[in-house]
């Protein structure tokens, strides 16, 4: 595969946290579960939408009043095989599995 990108470490928790998420994820979750700042977490998701490895959509269900409609996010299933293979590579090891979460939220990391 070939990589457009820098994997830097950042890169590598941010392909963790969707490995695990499975299921259409916001991108504050993500960034909580990465233990990353937004402000690093939003370009790397970038980066890897533009490879084509994750897609993304705008929640349909009417936002809470006040709230912001949030961007949710979902590895393509080519972006799930070359996260799994990068992780592989470079860390030796996949991320443990989570139970079923409620889309939106990974359940994990964010204490």
């Amino acid at each position: 595969m070939e990589r457009s990108f820098k994997i830097t470490g950042a890169t590598l928790d941010v392909m963790e946290a969707l490995l695990v998420s499975g299921d259409d994820v916001h991108g504050y979750a993500i960034a909580q579960a990465a233990r990353k700042p937004t402000g690093s977490v939003y370009p790397i998701m970038a980066r890897l939408e533009t490879a084509g490895l994750l897609d993304s959509h705008w929640e349909t269900e009417e936002p809470i009043p006040g709230r912001p409609r949030k961007k949710l996010y979902r590895l393509t299933p080519t972006g799930r095989a070359a996260v799994r293979e990068i992780l592989l590579e470079r860390r030796g090891r996949l991320p443990e599995a989570t139970s079923r979460r409620a889309p939106g939220s990974l359940g994990w990391g964010t204490a």
